[in-house]
């Protein structure tokens, strides 16, 4: 849904707007959760959308997931059910 390109050019241009180097972007990949209607964005996808902020002067760190083997990252704990 946020993953497009233009997307992450929008984001730059409105970041840009304040002055450069005042902040620091850490996009995390989508975890999955069961029954969410919400995908994870493809590495090619998320690789142009941390490239296009990097090459717009906006120092981005792609966000490493962990736990999902075990459904215990960020938002699959609040997925589970009894």
């Amino acid at each position: 849904m946020n993953d497009h390109p233009w997307r992450a050019d929008l984001l730059a241009e409105k970041l840009n707007a304040r002055g450069r180097g005042w902040v620091h972007v850490n996009p995390i990949p989508l975890n999955p959760t069961p029954n969410s209607v919400w995908t994870s964005s493809d590495a090619d996808v998320t690789a142009e959308f941390v490239r296009r902020l990097n090459a717009a002067g906006v120092p981005t760190t792609l966000r490493d997931t962990r736990g999902k083997e075990i459904d215990g990252a960020c938002g699959q704990l609040a997925a589970a059910e009894d």
